[in-house]
């Protein structure tokens, strides 16, 4: 599902035939939780022993934000909801539908805590299976006490039901680490209606990026790796998990992720000592010995298929300085549009993937933990901007585009300090008359969303007699155009919105790689 047709953006190459002079620059969220994660105080009977900030999922229907989180008690382990009207300010719900200590007025769903992921499930045309649940591995029996996989639904997201046995119950895989061999490979369906991106070893005692996808939430297929490590990559780079929405939607054609980034520690050798502490007592291929100790950061990256990715390899939400409480791993939710901007929930503390604190001398865990949910915000669209690489203006060309009856575009840009100018070009690079960069209206403004004119006109005409005459060959929607951007110092370009959307599509080879 696309959530802004006509949009394109320029994290990846896919609408630029070429840049001179300009450069494309990563721009992080802002962090509104720099000194401290949200106040979230866990101070219940229910809570206050130990508790996990889980995903955050936003629902449109309501305007409003919720947080699960799982709650240890010692004895159980709770599946527990917040809910927010502006994502900073979190309540208990008292949902009266759990006893704990001889009383109801809890925030304890019906759910269990050993299932793998929630989703809010907007396409769900059956309003009481809008909240799906997935198991990380089969977790129920039969009758026969036979393992079986288990998935549920609700209405809220707080009374949780089973679906049905079917043959979904039958399935074997994990989500994660250890996952059964016969759940690995098969086909891959890159316009799946649900795609989930899980944490996989490869060959060579690396964690990777795997995806598998589903038709129904229920039958999942087998388990691919979409992300390795490569060369460009520093030593002991590995990939630890993935922030996403697993109901798939594009943003200008883009499925877009943060990547969970572990930089290990190269001196630990493989060979860990007491190595059941990490991997349990499994024996075999699912428990060989890995790195265990690093930092983890959350990178930018981006794809057309699910399949081959664009990955930024600077930080995209970086971890704190040393003595800030997300010094040691920030692990980022996917993207949430509301009121304008971008949100990145993101879970984070001060100590490394095993305990290490800026003193590593001290031993693990010699440090108190400050973990906590932190929140940062982006403007829309505002992932990768272009820019100017000097004092002279810089040039995007964009792609060609059907010029069919005409149309209109329009830029997200901040061109507050500088200006942007704009030229339609045909697609063999001449400048169409009345539309060239001096009859342009330039913006000098920063805005969201602001329409391309020339001469007081908005949009591109249609095609004209005098191309038909030049080129009678050629049918009606043969006939291309492109645009040319002037990026004057100090402005930054975020994307591009194209009305009719439909001129846009044409033919795009992309490069995949399947092992």
């Amino acid at each position: 599902m696309e959530n802004s047709p006509g949009k394109q953006l320029f994290i990846d190459d896919y609408f630029i035939e070429s840049l001179s002079g300009a450069r494309r620059v990563l721009n992080r969220p802002r962090k509104l939780t720099p000194d401290a994660p949200l106040s979230i105080p866990f101070d219940q009977p229910w809570d206050a022993n130990n508790a996990q900030p889980g995903r955050v999922i936003y629902d449109e229907s309501t305007g409003r934000f919720r947080m699960y989180y799982r709650a240890w008690t010692g004895e159980q382990t709770l599946f527990c909801a917040l809910d927010s009207d502006d994502g900073l300010n979190w309540e208990r719900p008292v949902l009266e539908l759990v006893e704990f200590d001889g009383s109801t007025r809890n925030n304890i769903t019906t759910a269990s805590a050993d299932h793998l992921i929630t989703i809010l499930d907007s396409r769900e045309p059956d309003e009481s299976r809008r909240w799906k649940q997935i198991d990380n591995k089969p977790s129920g029996t039969n009758e026969l006490g036979e393992p079986r996989w288990l998935a549920r639904y609700s209405e809220d997201g707080y009374d949780w039901h089973l679906y049905p046995e079917g043959p979904h119950s039958l399935q074997k895989m994990r989500f994660n680490f250890g996952s059964p061999h016969e759940t690995f490979g098969g086909v891959i369906n890159p316009d799946a209606p649900y795609v989930y991106y899980s944490q996989r070893g490869s060959n060579r005692r690396t964690r990777v990026l795997g995806r598998r996808d589903s038709q129904d939430f229920l039958n999942w297929s087998g388990l691919r790796t979409v992300i390795e490590q490569d060369l460009q990559d520093p030593p002991g780079t590995e990939f630890y998990s993935a922030g996403f929405d697993p109901v798939a939607c594009t943003n200008g054609g883009l499925h877009i992720i943060t990547l969970q980034a572990f930089q290990t520690d190269l001196t630990e050798p493989y060979e860990i000592e007491d190595a059941a502490s990490y991997w349990g007592d499994e024996k075999g291929g699912n428990a060989l010995a890995a790195r265990v100790d690093g930092f983890v950061e959350s990178q930018l990256a981006v794809s057309r298929d699910t399949v081959a990715w664009t990955r930024w390899r600077e930080p995209f939400i970086a971890r704190g300085e040393p003595s800030a409480w997300d010094y040691g791993m920030v692990y980022a939710d996917g993207p949430i549009l509301h009121d304008n901007q971008l949100w990145f929930f993101y879970m984070a503390g001060n100590l490394t993937h095993n305990g290490y604190s800026a003193q590593p001398w001290q031993g693990p865990y010699s440090t108190p933990n400050r973990r906590g949910k932190g929140v940062a915000v982006l403007r829309p669209d505002g992932y990768v901007s272009v820019e100017a690489e000097s004092y002279a203006p810089g040039i995007l060309t964009t792609h060609r585009f059907r010029q069919e009856q005409g149309g209109q575009i329009r830029v997200n840009v901040a061109a507050g300090a500088g200006e942007l100018r704009y030229e339609l070009l045909e697609d063999t690079g001449h400048p169409i008359p009345g539309y060239t960069v001096a009859d342009c209206d330039p913006i000098r403004a920063d805005t969201l969303d602001s329409a391309l004119s020339w001469n007081g006109k908005p949009g591109w005409p249609g095609v004209g007699n005098d191309r038909i005459a030049r080129l009678p060959q050629l049918n009606h929607s043969e006939f291309y155009v492109k645009l040319r951007f002037y990026v004057s110092p100090g402005t930054k370009l975020y994307s591009l919105t194209i009305d009719p959307p439909e001129v846009t599509e044409w033919l795009v080879r992309l490069r995949t790689r399947i092992d």
